[in-house]
């Protein structure tokens, strides 16, 4: 009986009860916080991308390969990114990020992000100054092409930027290749892939002079 009181004291005192009631207290925290956290989390990356991927089940077609390399992972799982066709909710049309025209800026975000829409602002801002290729990925959970064309058209920014939610493959994908904090809306950079296929991070909130000195330091 004595050996049998502490087994239940071993387990009562396990990491997994502590975990129990930290997911508790977690319930107290707000929608956004919780996302930055479980961003931050680390974890199993593939897991994590699940968790934080739209859900959107749009079938995903492989575009051309560009064959480009790239600074993150290296890897062709890692930067199938790219070659993922999407709809721009805004235009009704299909792209890949592989067949745009470079510098693009990429930019994962969420409707309910506060530090994205500081962020999309300052986008908007440099887009009325130049016109690079930028594609909005909207990364956010139970966010439709509906919400995000509304979105978009309710900023204004619809005239500027590509706008697409984005596949749990491309989701992954991105956390292949960047890591766990790439598919977490408030922690997210805004990525950058140059001509000669390499990408860089410019972390947010960055205004339109750091992204255009981002842009002439990688790219050249």
């Amino acid at each position: 009986m004595a050996g049998a009181i502490e087994v239940c004291r071993v387990i009562d005192a396990s990491p997994t009860k502590n975990f129990i009631l930290g997911r508790r207290n977690s319930y107290r925290m707000d929608r956004q916080t919780r996302r930055a956290v479980l961003g931050a989390a680390g974890g199993c990356v593939l897991g994590l991308a699940g968790c934080l991927g739209t859900g959107n089940e749009e079938e995903a077609t492989g575009a051309e390969g560009t064959g480009d390399g790239t600074e993150g992972d290296g890897t062709a799982e890692a930067a199938a990114w790219r070659n993922v066709e999407m709809t721009d909710v805004t235009a009704g049309e299909r792209f890949a990020v592989s067949e745009l025209e470079r510098p693009t800026l990429v930019h994962p975000f969420a409707i309910w992000c506060s530090t994205c829409s500081s962020q999309n602002r300052e986008i908007d801002s440099l887009q009325g100054e130049t016109n690079h290729e930028v594609v909005q990925l909207n990364i956010g959970d139970g966010e439709n092409g509906d919400d995000v064309r509304q979105y978009a058209e309710d900023n204004g920014y619809a005239d500027h930027s590509r706008f697409a939610v984005a596949p749990n493959s491309v989701t992954s994908a991105l956390a292949e290749e960047f890591g766990p904090a790439a598919v977490s809306p408030p922690q997210s950079p805004i990525i950058l892939l140059c001509a000669d296929g390499s990408t860089h991070e410019i972390e947010k909130i960055a205004d339109p002079g750091t992204i255009e000195n981002g842009i002439e330091s990688n790219c050249g």
